[in-house]
């Protein structure tokens, strides 16, 4: 596979995490085997995430990602950064084109956020859309997709309804 994923979990109010950021309400419902996270991770040779995502990915001091090469979308200097992890300006091609040339010849994932996604979709470079939408309406937070933007057809490749009440959506974004 060679293609650019947004897989994440959302509220069912569209929302990726809270105003500040946190997303404890996804305590509940893990990324586990009903999920298929570690095959989804299997199937990775890259990562390009947003700044405010690679914080959350760093908050504990954790990095779980250190086997694959990861992009860092920031304008701003990040410090201390885990080996195979770059900071990068620019636009959505050069993120990839950075990561391609490190060694991520299949697939990528865009780890976000929504305007990183949404970047990504104007750009042309967005092929999949998988989520774990669980149930429960949060009322305000960061949006799953950026800000305003045209309309976006999907196809729908696979839904799953999970024991835990969230379901499992994947979507191939339609080319023009």
């Amino acid at each position: 596979m060679t293609d650019i994923i947004y897989m994440f979990a959302m509220s069912l109010d569209g929302f990726i995490a809270r105003p500040d950021g946190s997303f404890d309400w996804l305590a509940d419902f893990p990324a586990d085997a009903d999920f298929d996270f570690d095959a989804f991770l299997g199937s990775v040779t890259g990562i390009v995430m947003g700044r405010a995502s690679y914080e959350a990915a760093r908050r504990d001091g954790r990095w779980d990602y250190a086997g694959w090469p990861t992009v860092v979308a920031t304008n701003r200097p990040v410090d201390d950064l885990p080996g195979n992890v770059r900071a990068v300006a620019g636009r959505p091609a050069e993120l990839v084109a950075d990561l391609r040339e490190r060694g991520a010849t299949g697939r990528i994932w865009l780890f976000g956020g929504g305007d990183l996604v949404r970047q990504f979709l104007e750009a042309g470079l967005l092929d999949t859309i998988e989520v774990g939408v669980i149930p429960v309406i949060i009322g305000s937070g960061l949006p799953a997709f950026g800000g305003a933007q045209p309309d976006r057809w999907l196809n729908l490749e696979f839904s799953n309804a999970l024991a835990n009440g969230a379901i499992h959506l994947r979507y191939a974004v339609k080319r023009g």
